[in-house]
């Protein structure tokens, strides 16, 4: 598999992570931590699916445009801060 889809893989399944257990924590409630969890799960299902597909790609498309922007981006900038030949 491509290494670089399997960092994207890994970043959704952050993402998913973090979605689900910091607004349980950061949150003052009653309710037991897990309840929490589940409750936060059912409100935001949705979202957090497309937040996490979003992640895949974007994570996916920037790590395969890196070498590109590293090799003709920065290069170009580069020539436009030397002096001109006469």
């Amino acid at each position: 598999m491509d290494s670089d889809l399997v960092v994207a893989i890994v970043a959704a399944m952050l993402n998913i992570v973090l979605s689900l257990l910091l607004p349980s924590l950061l949150k003052n409630s009653n309710l037991p931590f897990a309840a929490q969890v589940k409750k936060n799960y059912e409100c935001n299902r949705d979202v957090i699916m497309v937040s996490s597909v979003l992640t895949i790609i974007f994570v996916y498309v920037s790590l395969k445009i890196t070498p590109w922007v590293r090799s003709n981006v920065f290069t170009n900038l580069a020539k436009l801060g030397a002096p001109v030949k006469k």
